[in-house]
């Protein structure tokens, strides 16, 4: 009863601000952002439960991430790309405790801390998915939840994106000439010329444009990879750091335009399964608990992906591999063992590898 009493609360509290233009007040005096500010506090008793299963995370004294508290012996889940150097855990209690990484996926991005700590409060997972429409928060530290928003899509796999070098090979199949190099791409960069012939990427020998094509986008931005190349007939070794072909193909513009909401992560693709809402996250906001009206963990925020894109893990995928995670440490296997390999996709039309 309690449950629904809070629901129907919230719902009217937040249709009145969001409608607040309809009874003839100028919209430009209450824009969209600032109406969902002003509709946070109607979310605390939304989120008073779950924040206290909510803890931040910090890397070398930075606020790197949220995480949720997964077992009540100290284990924390949170976003794995995000740790860097020195990990510390900050509980819902003010206790800052040290942190060490006990597991990872790398499919998912998640990673599982642990603290020495006993009888925290676990999150209460939702048994049901959220519907497309429906109203999530993001509890943090605080009364208030760090932002509100609506799902928007359901839980879908969000694909890699393909690595790309910056160059167009020449028309023939059976060899992998490059034609031209683009400017400012990885291509450029590792020394790459027009009319070198590509040999080998990463030790494996390559026979054709198509191989050559194929082998590239197998790798995600990020990668490092070393080609053979033959020119003016000797073979050389370079080296790339692979960039992302949807970036080579739309532009900087594009992935500009994208950003304009705020900073994106670095990691916001590639998940085997996720629900994305509008919420506006910043990326060190990402990695805890998403809730429904009811307070239940719908999700756990993995990233922020575009100016109205945040996606989360559905609450049955992160159960699931913690529930995998949790045997690492257990059965004293080192956190590298778990890790997922990648996989790779082609992207886009155009002959850009």
């Amino acid at each position: 009863m309690a449950n629904s009493v809070i629901r129907v609360g919230v719902r009217l509290i937040v249709v009145a601000l969001v409608l607040l233009p309809a009874i003839g007040l100028p919209q430009d005096r209450f824009p969209p952002q600032t109406r969902l500010q002003e509709a946070l506090p109607a979310f605390r008793d939304v989120i008073r439960e779950p924040a206290k299963s909510t803890a931040q995370v910090y890397c070398d004294g930075y606020r790197a991430a949220l995480g949720a508290i997964v077992r009540a012996d100290g284990y924390v889940a949170t976003k794995a790309s995000e740790l860097k150097g020195k990990v510390e855990v900050q509980l819902y209690d003010a206790r800052k405790l040290p942190a060490t990484i006990a597991a990872t996926d790398k499919a998912t991005d998640l990673a599982l801390l642990k603290i020495d700590a006993k009888n925290l409060p676990v999150v209460a997972w939702s048994d049901a998915a959220p519907a497309v429409g429906s109203w999530v928060a993001t509890p943090g530290m605080f009364k208030t939840p760090i932002a509100i928003g609506v799902l928007s899509v359901a839980a879908r796999k969000v694909s890699p994106p393909s690595g790309a070098l910056g160059i167009q090979l020449d028309v023939v199949d059976n060899i992998a000439r490059i034609a031209s190099v683009m400017e400012d791409t990885p291509a450029e960069k590792a020394g790459l010329k027009d009319g070198d012939i590509i040999r080998k990427i990463n030790g494996k020998e390559i026979n054709g444009r198509q191989h050559a094509q194929e082998t590239i986008r197998s790798y995600e931005p990020g990668d490092k990879v070393e080609l053979v190349v033959e020119r003016d007939g000797a073979e050389q070794t370079v080296h790339a750091v692979l960039g992302s072909l949807t970036i080579l193909l739309a532009g900087e513009r594009a992935e500009f335009q994208n950003s304009l909401g705020g900073a994106l992560s670095d990691r916001r693709s590639g998940f085997p399964l996720a629900i994305q809402h509008d919420s506006t996250l910043r990326p060190a906001e990402c990695g805890g608990p998403l809730v429904d009206l009811d307070g239940k963990v719908v999700g756990l925020n993995i990233a922020r992906a575009g100016r109205v894109e945040s996606y989360a893990l559905p609450a049955g995928l992160v159960r699931e591999t913690v529930e995998k995670l949790l045997q690492a440490p257990l059965a004293g296997n080192p956190a590298d063992d778990m890790l997922v390999g990648k996989t790779g996709q082609a992207e886009g039309k155009k002959e850009v590898h």
